[in-house]
């Protein structure tokens, strides 16, 4: 069981507080230390209901809206706030047991009781075979039927536990169960194999012999999805592709439902929903609402300025009617119209595969590096935060680029980014105006694939210490070209170090301005230096492996690399970590090898992710490293990476996946984006970045109120500062060394104890001791 609890304010100033701390620098937009978030889209919703005290849930495949329809807001509830999971398939309200249930496609349960959640895991982790997905939930007296991918499961609504299944296919075989309903003391179950009929007085359901088919119906055999009770009237849905229809039994014969209706009526529904003396039918085409004597009292093709998408809709008690639309979001509208789109801040879609922040806004690429992959989404941007997408929609010169998948951001201007495309070319994005350049190969040095034409594939971007942009670019004879700051380019050959279809990937620039570039599919890692860009080609290039003394990689298949505080390269495989710690020295010596971590796991000493493949590393601003694997979620480690510090998985935090795809952080707040390929999500973390001098400098909470027990930020310190905490009078109250330029305190004394009400000196120094800063904090208790 999980508490939730919408969000509360105190109204508790007094004088001393105004005065000295109402002016403050507010981070009403940041999340607390420690916390969670999820960026996922709001524009598919799934299922409706209608809860007490004027509410109205729905469903997305990423958590649950609220609608409150007294104060007209929304709010979401996910994995964050205590839902088991994503993946939500249906759900269904119960107002005799004030309770929202929601079934997931796993078979997932869970119960959402006033503030608290209730979560059931045992259909998801039993031992079938085959789908457990929960297709639709249906209340009677103290139980709760689950029509499953299986059979038939009840659920007991006080003690929240199973009761029974039901295996009702041929000899209790499984049989997807698609809906269930109840009329005149008949269970009616839809199903892959027609509709199939039982007494609710029979003294065991469980027994598949008392179920029996309904052989009546204009189509007996074939799949049945959707059944709705209204009034006297059974309807069950006949799923035929694009061509369903609908039956009504008015408790002597089954009859086709044929409403006449402006456009064609008999197209691929979705969903059968009776509620208040209304029956809607929703469809990928329409949607359309009954009255009480099944006259048609409204049909619609358009709402908000959209196609007609439903996948559920339902009448509520009020007489709003309110459609869960497949892009739409949630509407809200009434018979005779007036309909508008309720879509909560968030991404258009939840594909992320490359991130970076550059202080101003996080940027999404939703694409991908893998064959067969067309991703024409564009780019997302996370500014002031409200989310936008920059596509080839609102940018007809960009309408052959696929495959937006790395992001670089602009060296002098925390606007811009460069963002790197698998099929197309190099872009430049601006955070309000879009587009700003496309780079191809007739305004560059870049060159299309060898062997198909259409493609231009860069791997990824990065800056020297002169300005100057460094661009990978895959199958060609150029394999690294640099945009220089007066707008030319220059294009440098791989010397027969690349084979036609080797792959070239990311690139890292060093503190000696070498460019270190992967190789991920098995060629291990380039290393570039060029004697100058003053029209003279002259280089060094040298490629290194897993031969001892030229590389000594664990493995050749590079997948991530990342330059560190000390200067350090840092080298992701598919056989574990290594870092180079002298990377000036790679031209400078013969032998040149890469130095192993070794740790100990499980009482044995072995390589640093050794059973892992890497795909990203992240180093914060304290020089920890983050590191985001392909099935074990993302680790935190320390700067010598010898010690874990934090790992989050599926099971442990609110992460989607244990694909981690890329990592980036806000450098101001420390928010920590995970890009998984289900979905993005972040995590209020320690480090920022810091700086040589101590700017806009401001604690949060400020005032700390009575009953708060969470972090205590101070933001804006020089990097790696000596922070001493004093009371007023000069008492020590605590004394560490800052994040990167943030410091995190628990609010605790030297001795574990909460300090008393009054004002608290924050002193901050540099290393030196040469830059110093002191704030105030204040407590009240």
């Amino acid at each position: 069981m999980k508490n939730i609890y919408p969000g509360q304010s105190t109204g508790f100033l007094f004088s001393l507080i105004l005065f000295i701390f109402l002016f403050a620098p507010a981070a009403s937009q940041e999340i607390p230390i420690g916390t969670w978030r999820h960026h996922l889209p709001n524009r598919t919703v799934i299922s409706l209901a209608e809860g007490n005290n004027n509410i109205i849930y729905a469903a997305t495949p990423y958590g649950l809206l609220e609608y409150d329809k007294t104060y007209n807001s929304i709010r979401k509830i996910d994995k964050v706030d205590g839902l088991s999971d994503f993946g939500i398939s249906v759900i269904n309200y119960s107002k005799d047991k004030n309770l929202l249930l929601m079934g997931y496609q796993n078979g997932n349960v869970d119960i959402l009781q006033g503030n608290q959640i209730f979560s059931v895991s045992d259909i998801r982790q039993a031992n079938i075979l085959g789908s457990k997905t929960i297709h639709n939930i249906l209340f009677s007296g103290n139980i709760a039927y689950l029509s499953c991918g299986f059979g038939i499961v009840l659920l007991d609504l006080t003690d929240f536990v199973i009761l029974d299944t039901w295996f009702i296919g041929p000899d209790a075989s499984m049989l997807n169960v698609y809906d269930l309903a109840i009329k005149d003391s008949y269970f009616y179950a839809a199903t892959e194999a027609g509709l199939l009929k039982a007494s609710a007085d029979a003294p065991n359901l469980a027994d598949f012999q008392y179920w029996n088919q309904v052989t009546e119906l204009p189509v007996p055999w074939g799949t049945y999805n959707n059944l709705a009770v209204h009034g006297d009237l059974l309807f069950a849905n006949f799923s035929a592709g694009q061509t369903d229809s609908i039956y009504y039994f008015d408790g002597v014969t089954w009859n086709t439902f044929a409403p006449q209706t402006q456009e064609s009526f008999f197209g691929n529904k979705t969903n059968l929903h009776s509620s208040n003396g209304y029956l809607t039918v929703s469809s990928d085409g329409g949607l359309f609402v009954f009255d009480s004597g099944l006259s048609l009292a409204g049909e619609f093709y358009f709402y908000a300025g959209e196609f007609v998408d439903a996948l559920d809709a339902l009448m509520d008690s009020d007489n709003i009617l309110w459609a869960a639309d497949n892009r739409s979001g949630l509407i809200k509208g009434g018979l005779t119209g007036g309909f508008e789109s309720i879509i909560p801040e968030g991404p258009s879609h939840a594909e992320s595969f490359g991130l970076a922040h550059n202080g101003g806004a996080l940027w999404v690429a939703p694409g991908s590096t893998q064959s067969g992959i067309f991703n024409d989404r564009g780019i997302f941007v996370f500014y002031e935060q409200k989310w936008q997408t920059f596509n080839r929609w609102l940018f007809p010169e960009i309408n052959s680029v696929r495959n937006i998948h790395q992001v670089t951001p602009h060296r002098g201007n925390t606007r811009r980014v460069f963002a790197a495309s698998w099929m197309g070319g190099l872009l430049e994005f601006d955070v309000e105006d879009g587009l700003i350049n496309f780079y191809h190969d007739e305004n560059s040095t870049l060159q299309r694939r060898t062997g198909a034409a259409q493609h231009i594939r860069v791997g990824g971007s990065a800056w020297d210490s002169n300005g100057n942009l460094w661009v990978t670019n895959s199958n060609t004879d150029l394999f690294l070209h640099t945009l220089k700051p007066d707008g030319t380019w220059m294009g440098f050959p791989h010397n027969g170090n690349l084979g036609v279809n080797e792959i070239v990937g990311k690139v890292v620039v060093d503190n000696f301005d070498q460019k270190w570039v992967a190789l991920p599919d098995g060629g291990g890692i380039m290393v570039f230096k060029e004697e100058s860009l003053n029209g003279n080609q002259a280089f060094d290039i040298r490629k290194l492996g897993t031969q001892e003394g030229n590389g000594a990689l664990p493995n050749n298949r590079v997948t991530a690399l990342a330059k560190d505080k000390d200067g350090y390269i840092w080298v992701g495989t598919n056989g574990g970590v290594v870092v180079f710690y002298s990377p000036q020295q790679v031209f400078r010596s013969q032998s040149f090898n890469a130095q192993t971590i070794i740790v100990l796991q499980d009482g044995f000493a072995g390589r640093l992710f050794e059973n892992e493949i890497i795909n990203t590393i992240f180093v914060d601003g304290s020089n920890k490293k983050w590191f985001g694997t392909q099935s074990s979620g993302a680790f935190l480690l320390s700067s010598d990476a010898r010690e874990t510090i934090l790992h989050f998985n599926k099971s442990n935090s609110p992460l989607p996946s244990n694909n981690i795809l890329d990592i980036s952080i806000d450098p101001k707040t420390g928010e920590v984006f995970f890009a998984t390929d289900q979905g993005l999500v972040s995590y209020r973390a320690f480090a920022t970045e810091g700086q040589s001098q101590h700017a806009d400098v401001y604690a949060f909470p400020n005032p700390v109120r009575p009953g708060y027990a969470g972090y205590i930020a101070v933001k804006g310190l020089v990097t790696n500062a000596r922070v001493k905490i004093t009371d007023i009078n000069g008492n020590l109250v605590y004394d560490t060394f800052a994040e990167g330029g943030q410091l995190v305190w628990n609010g605790r004394d030297l001795f574990g104890n909460r300090p008393s009400s009054g004002v608290y000196l924050v002193f901050s120094t540099d290393p030196e001791g040469n830059e110093t800063m002191v704030t105030k904090i204040l407590f009240l208790k």
